[in-house]
């Protein structure tokens, strides 16, 4: 039987006339880059390593290039936590911003940092104590990332479960752990992997990535313009739709490879 404390945190995020990203401790976990606006709730505890404070930055974009941010655009942002799983409780106000408007504001960016406080019963690791990734050679980054772009896309393409387990494995322990997952839970996430996937899968080509850093530069990955943080697939079959598998990397040792850590 499951605990009754095992808080899911949750982001409600409405905006309109504007492109928007939120990093929860410097990670990035919500983007959406449509002028029509958006209204989701999304599961924030991926980026909770442990209790206690916790930073949220948020940053509004135009979504015209070159324009100020669109008068009439607003965001507003809360945060609840319920108890995992059981919907009956209902969930409670964590946090809340006010909302953001642009009616006195003529800016093409607008950011901000705010905080709130998370209690869960579990710590992950993370990437506390890995290191800086701005003191290694960005050329070598570059290299490493796009063979593990390469080797994602085999993967993918040979439906090959094992080596998918094995290139995923702490960012799917952690993830596993902060959201209470039960062995049944884990084993249908696990039979689950590759299913509603293309047949085949290619990248866009490597020059519309850049190199990104977040976490206090102690994550990396690449970034396609108006896509988040991780390698963007295209299906062969042009007739079938692509994805962007979001996914970060970190080095635990100055002498360690990259490895995947959400």
């Amino acid at each position: 039987m499951k605990s009754t404390n095992e808080p899911f945190y949750e982001l409600e995020i409405k905006t309109a006339h504007c492109f928007i990203e939120i990093l929860i401790n410097e990670t990035p976990i919500f983007s959406h880059y449509k002028s029509d606006g958006v209204a989701v709730d999304y599961p924030i505890n991926d980026a909770i390593l442990s209790s206690g404070k916790q930073s949220i930055k948020v940053r509004i974009l135009s979504a015209t290039e070159d324009e100020n941010i669109f008068k009439y655009a607003t965001c507003e942002l809360k945060i609840f936590a319920k108890e995992a799983n059981i919907e009956a409780l209902g969930r409670s106000l964590v946090y809340e911003i006010p909302m953001i408007d642009f009616k006195e504001k003529k800016l093409p960016l607008y950011e901000n940092i705010y905080s709130f406080i998370a209690n869960v019963p579990y710590k992950n690791a993370g990437w506390e104590n890995s290191i800086d990734l701005k003191k290694n050679d960005e050329d070598l980054l570059l290299k490493e990332l796009e063979n593990h772009l390469q080797k994602i896309i085999s993967i993918y393409n040979s439906r090959n479960e094992k080596e998918y387990e094995k290139f995923y494995k702490d960012r799917t322990i952690e993830h596993n752990r902060s959201f209470y997952l039960t062995s049944d839970e884990i084993k249908e996430n696990k039979d689950s992997i590759f299913y509603g996937l293309p047949e085949k899968i290619e990248s866009i080509d490597k020059r519309l990535y850049k190199l990104v850093f977040y976490g206090s530069n102690k994550l990396v990955s690449l970034q396609a313009k108006h896509q988040p943080a991780g390698f963007v697939f295209e299906s062969i079959n042009k007739g079938e739709y692509g994805f962007t598998e979001m996914v970060l990397f970190h080095k635990k040792g100055i002498n360690s490879p990259l490895e995947v850590i959400r």
